[in-house]
This record gives structure tokens, sequence and C-alpha cells, in this order.
């Protein structure tokens, strides 16, 4: 379009300047007039091609519009509840829950639990009747007393059995603790590896599984403190954990 209107604004000045050219111009033949019109348009029209041929034709591919591509939903991972060992404090015959002991009434004999192998929950904790089990605790030493390989024990001071049936709250593991007493001194700062080997009964009431919770303890200079726990899950064959 705009070549077209440069064309045409160039002939109408040649058209002009015929017009207005001095009266020996307008003496010359009018074919030679025509003529040398002819070329000029001619060269005109050249000179625009030559112009247009130029400039570089676009042929770059238009990018197509954005588009919102949304991203893949991502399905998250379960959620693992970690175990965490339990702050274990106790003082005088107090045995309390939750795998320590109750509130401290002496600050010298105070323990914290580190480590439980298995931990509650586990494939491990589940057996069979007559299946044997060793349950161990590492215990640290958080008071201001030794505990003297010599006069401390560790030995079972609680168990219980969970279950709809009378009969069977009379059944135990026989916990058997694994050394005789503690074994070592213990110093304040110092920690101790203790266990119990449990042995599921060989029999019980009932089309369900049972749960029996067994307690150890320590006991030193009239003192039962540090006293951390395992629970079980006994099954027969056939049943479902």
């Amino acid at each position: 379009m705009k070549q077209t209107r440069f064309l045409y604004f160039l002939l109408a000045l040649m058209f002009l300047f015929a017009a207005c050219a001095p009266s020996a111009a307008q003496t010359q033949d009018g074919a030679d007039v025509a003529a040398q019109i002819e070329t000029s348009v001619a060269l005109t029209l050249s000179a625009g091609e030559t112009l247009t041929a130029a400039v570089p034709a676009n042929t770059e591919t238009p990018l197509p519009p954005p588009s919102a591509t949304s991203f893949p939903t991502l399905t998250p991972f379960p959620t693992l509840t970690p175990y965490v060992p339990t702050i274990q404090n106790g003082g005088g015959t107090s045995t309390g829950g939750g795998g320590g002991g109750g509130p401290t009434k002496d600050t010298r004999y105070m323990c914290q639990l580190l480590d439980q192998v298995p931990y509650d929950g586990s494939p491990a904790t589940i057996l069979k009747l007559g299946d044997k089990l060793d349950v161990k605790w590492t215990l640290k030493n958080i008071g201001t007393k030794k505990w003297e390989s010599a006069t401390y024990g560790w030995v079972p001071i609680e168990e219980k059995v969970r279950s709809d049936i009378p009969a069977n709250l009379l059944l135990t593991t026989n916990p058997a603790p694994l050394t005789v007493g503690i074994g070592v001194d213990v110093k304040p700062g110092e920690f101790i590896t203790l266990g119990v080997e449990l042995t599921a009964p060989a029999n019980f009431d009932g089309n369900k599984p049972i749960w029996i919770t067994v307690q150890m303890t320590v006991v030193g200079d009239g003192y039962k403190f540090c006293t951390p726990y395992i629970q079980v899950e006994i099954i027969k064959p056939g049943m479902t954990p």
C-alpha cells in the first residue's frame, strides 16, 4: 500500500514539472515527452521492486501462545511416626507408666531410656504360641548416684494381660532377665544395656489375640527406678495380627 502511494506521488510531481517547465521544453515532441514519462515510471517501479526485494521476508514461524500447563499432582509419601525414646525419671517405689518411673523422689536415682529393641508395635513383638523374644533397653544414669554392680538388681516388676476372657488374665510370658543384676558399675553419665527373655504362653482361650505388657526395673539402695516396658501380641495359628 505504501509503495503504490509513493508511485502516485512521483507521477503527480512529474506532471506538475511538465506543466510548469519553460516554453522551450514545450516545443519538444510530444512523443519524446511521453517516452520520458514512461521511462521514469518504469525506473520508479523497478526501484520499488528492488527495495521490496531488499527487505528480507519474515520466514519465522510465530510461536504459539503460552498455555498454562499444570504440574502433575504428586502423591505424598506416607507419614512415618518416628520412635522417640521416653525420658524416664523415677525414685522410691513408684513404677509409673509409659516406660518410665513416676515423679522423681530422689535425684540421686534417675535414668533415661536411650534405645529399645524391638520397639513396641514392631512386627517382632507379634508372637505365636510358645515363641521366645529377647527385649533390650539401653539406660543412661542421669542421677548423681553410681549404680553398684554388686548390690543393684534388674528384675520384672509388673505383667499385665489384655483379653476379654477372664481365664487369660492369669497368663504370663515368664520374663527372665538376661543378666544377673546389672553386671557392671554405672557411674552418672554412663549407660548400660539390660534385657529380658519373654516366652509366649503355650495356649489361651478364645479366638482373638491377647496382649501382654511386661515391665522391668532397676533395684538398688532400697529404691525401684528405671522401669521400661514392652507390649507383645500373642496369636494362634490362623489368626490375623
